[in-house]
C-alpha cells in the first residue's frame, strides 16, 4: 500500500454537498470548502449532452478540411481511414469512457481517474494536456471562423475572433443550461447541414439534377480511388491512406466531453450510458454518410478543388461539398453552405471553451493550479477558468500578423496531437480501472452489476484502438521527413504536445515523488456513495413527476426519445 496516508475530514470533490470522512493518498489532496468556493451544477439533459458531443465532433474540418487528404489521398483512402479512425478508436473509446463514467460521475471524470487509478503525476499530465489542447481547439475554431468569414469580406480577422472569444466568454459565463441550450440548437444545424447535403447528394447521384446526369459513382473512380502521396507506387498509396487519419484525428471527437459532463448532467449514470449507446449514430451518419456523399459529388482530382487549394481559399469556396454542387450545375446555395459552415466552426469552439474551463475548474481542485480556479458564480460558472481560458485563447490574434491559413494550420497540428496524447491517457486509466475493480472484487462480467459496461466481444478491440491511437500520435508528423517538406514549424507543432506531456508527468513524479498504484491501491471508491444518493433522489423525483399528457406533449416525447434516447 502506499506509504503517506492522512485522514481527512470534509468535502471531497465528488460530493454533492455533505460532508464525510474519506481517507485518501497523501499525494492527491482534493479537499475544497464549497461554502467559499461554490461549485458547478447538475442542470445538463440528455439533450444536451447528445447534441453537445455531436456539436463537438463536427467542424470546419469536415466540410472544408477533408479537402487535403482527398485531393492528396483519393476517395476511397479518405473513406476507409475516417472508417477505421471512427469505428475503432472514437466509438470503442466512448464505450470506454461511458463504462467508467457510468459507475464514478465525478467531477473532473478522467482527469482525476488518471490521478486516482494510475498516479498523481499521469492526473497532472493528463489535467494540463487537455486544459493546453481545448484552449488549442479554442483557437482553431476561432481563427478558422475568421477564414471562412473571408469568403464574404477581407476585413480584417482580428475583428471576427474578438467577436467569437467575447461571444464565447458570455455563453460560457451565463451557467451550464444556458451553454446547453446555445449547443443544442447550433448542433442541431450542423445536423440539419450534413443531413440535407447527404439528401442533395444521394438525389443527385441519381440524376436528379439540372444536368439530368446520373453519375452514380463516377467521381469515386474518376480521381482515383487511391492517391499516391510522397512516394509512388505502393508505398505511395499506404501513405497516402495514412495522411488520412491525422485530418480523422482532427474531425472525430467525442469521448473526452462525454467524460467532461459527467459532473454536469443530471441522472448522469441513466444519460452518460445512453450517449455512449447512441455514439454509432454519429459515426454512421456524420463519417459514414459524410465521406461517402461527399465522394459521389467531388472528385480528388477535380479542377475547382485543386485550383481553391493552390490559392488557399476560403470557406465554402474550398469545400469539396460546394465544389461539387456547383458541377452539377447548382448555384446559389455558396453563401448559405458558408453560413452553416461558421456555425459549425463556431460551435465546435464553443464546445472546447467549455471543455477548457471545466478542465482548469478540475485542476483547481486537485490542487495542479491555485485553489482560486475553483471559484464559481451561484449559477455555478468558474469564473476565473472562464476568465483564464479567455486570456489564453488570444493566442487566435497571432492570425493578424502572420498568414491566416498557415496560423490555422499550426493550431490543426497543435491540437490534434494535443487530443491524441489525451485518449491515451483516457485509454491507459481505462485498462487500469478494470484491474482495479477486479482486484477490488467488483465483478464487472456480473448479471447483477448495474451500470453501463463495454460488451464482452469489443475487450479485444479496445487494445487495437490504443494501438491505433499511439501509432498516429508517433507518426503523425512522417511527411516532414520526406525531402522538401521539413520546417522547424511544422517539426515543433507536430511533436510539442507529447514532449509537453512527457515532461509534465516526469516533472509532477520528481517534484512531488509520487506513487504508483496498485490495482488494490487504485480509489474507486470515493465519492460513489455520495453519487449513489444522488441518483436515487433523481430516480425518486422522475417516480414523483411523470410525464404530461397531450397530444403535443407526446409527439415532443416520441421525437426526443427517437433522437436522444
Amino acid at each position: 500500500m502506499l506509504e503517506t496516508k492522512e485522514i481527512k475530514t470534509g468535502i471531497d470533490i465528488e460530493s454533492v454537498g455533505t460532508s464525510y470522512s474519506i481517507e485518501e493518498p497523501a499525494d492527491f489532496h482534493t479537499n475544497v470548502d464549497y461554502s467559499k468556493y461554490g461549485e458547478t451544477k447538475r442542470k445538463l439533459e440528455t439533450r444536451h449532452i447528445s447534441l453537445m458531443i455531436i456539436g463537438q465532433s463536427i467542424g470546419v474540418g469536415l466540410f472544408v478540411g477533408v479537402s487535403s487528404p482527398l485531393m492528396t489521398s483519393g476517395s476511397l483512402s479518405l473513406f476507409l481511414g475516417f472508417v477505421i479512425y471512427a469505428v475503432f478508436m472514437i466509438w470503442v473509446l466512448m464505450q470506454c469512457t461511458g463504462e467508467m463514467c457510468s459507475y464514478l460521475p465525478i467531477k473532473g471524470s478522467f482527469l482525476h481517474f488518471a490521478a486516482r487509478f494510475v498516479d498523481p503525476a499521469l492526473g497532472f499530465a493528463t489535467t494540463l494536456i487537455y486544459l493546453y489542447t481545448s484552449c488549442m481547439f479554442v483557437c482553431l475554431e476561432a481563427v478558422s471562423v475568421a477564414l471562412v468569414i473571408k469568403f464574404w469580406t477581407d476585413v480584417n480577422s482580428g475583428v471576427f475572433i474578438t467577436i467569437c472569444l467575447v461571444c464565447y466568454f458570455f455563453f460560457n459565463i451565463y451557467g451550464v443550461n444556458w451553454y446547453g441550450e446555445i449547443e443544442f440548437f447550433s448542433a442541431m444545424l450542423k445536423v440539419l447541414l450534413i443531413v440535407g447535403l447527404m439528401l442533395f447528394g444521394l438525389i443527385s447521384m441519381c440524376g436528379g439534377n439540372p444536368k439530368h446526369d446520373a453519375y452514380g459513382f463516377q467521381n469515386w473512380k474518376e480521381g482515383g480511388l487511391f492517391r499516391p502521396y510522397l512516394k509512388e507506387g505502393s508505398l505511395g498509396n499506404f501513405l497516402g491512406w495514412w495522411n488520412v487519419f491525422i485530418f480523422a484525428a482532427l474531425a472525430c471527437g467525442g469521448p473526452d466531453l462525454l467524460a467532461m459532463v459527467s459532473g454536469e448532467i443530471r441522472n448522469p449514470r441513466k444519460n452518460i450510458a445512453l450517449a455512449s449507446k447512441n455514439a454509432y449514430i454519429r459515426i454512421y451518419l456524420f463519417y459514414f454518410g459524410g465521406i461517402f456523399f461527399m465522394n459521389t459529388l467531388c472528385s480528388s482530382t477535380n479542377p475547382g478543388l485543386e485550383d481553391a487549394i493552390k490559392k488557399g481559399q476560403a470557406g465554402a469556396a474550398a469545400s469539396p461539398w460546394v465544389i461539387g454542387i456547383r458541377n452539377v450545375g447548382v448555384h446559389g446555395l455558396d453563401s448559405l453552405v458558408n453560413a452553416l459552415i461558421m456555425s459549425s466552426g463556431f460551435s465546435c469552439g464553443n464546445a472546447f471553451f467549455y471543455g477548457a474551463t471545466r478542465t482548469a475548474y478540475s485542476a483547481g481542485l486537485a490542487g495542479y493550479l491555485p485553489r482560486f480556479f475553483c471559484k464559481c458564480l451561484k449559477n455555478g460558472a468558474p469564473i476565473y477558468c472562464v476568465v483564464f481560458t479567455s486570456l489564453i485563447s488570444c493566442f487566435a490574434y497571432l492570425s493578424i500578423s502572420n498568414s491566416t491559413a498557415n496560423v490555422f494550420n499550426w493550431f490543426v497540428n497543435l491540437s490534434t496531437t494535443g487530443i491524441l496524447c489525451t485518449y491515451i491517457c483516457m485509454w491507459i486509466t481505462y485498462f487500469k480501472f478494470r484491474i482495479a475493480l477486479k482486484a477490488q472484487g467488483v465483478d464487472i462480467n456480473s448479471d447483477s452489476y448495474p451500470y453501463f459496461k463495454v460488451a464482452k466481444w469489443l475487450t479485444p478491440f479496445t487494445y487495437f484502438g490504443f494501438f491505433i491511437n499511439v501509432m498516429v500520435l508517433l507518426c503523425n508528423g512522417f511527411w516532414i521527413f520526406f525531402p522538401g517538406q521539413f520546417t522547424v514549424a511544422n517539426l515543433f507543432t507536430s511533436y510539442f504536445a507529447p514532449v509537453l506531456f512527457v515532461f509534465l508527468f516526469i516533472f509532477w513524479k520528481i517534484f512531488k515523488k509520487t506513487k504508483y498504484r496498485s490495482g488494490l491501491e487504485a480509489d474507486i471508491t470515493s465519492g460513489k456513495k455520495e453519487i449513489d444518493e444522488e441518483e436515487l433522489l433523481d430516480i425518486e423525483y422522475e417516480e414523483n413527476h411523470p410525464r404530461k399528457t397531450g397530444f403535443w406533449y407526446n409527439v415532443w416525447y416520441k421525437f426526443s426519445d427517437f433522437c436522444f434516447n
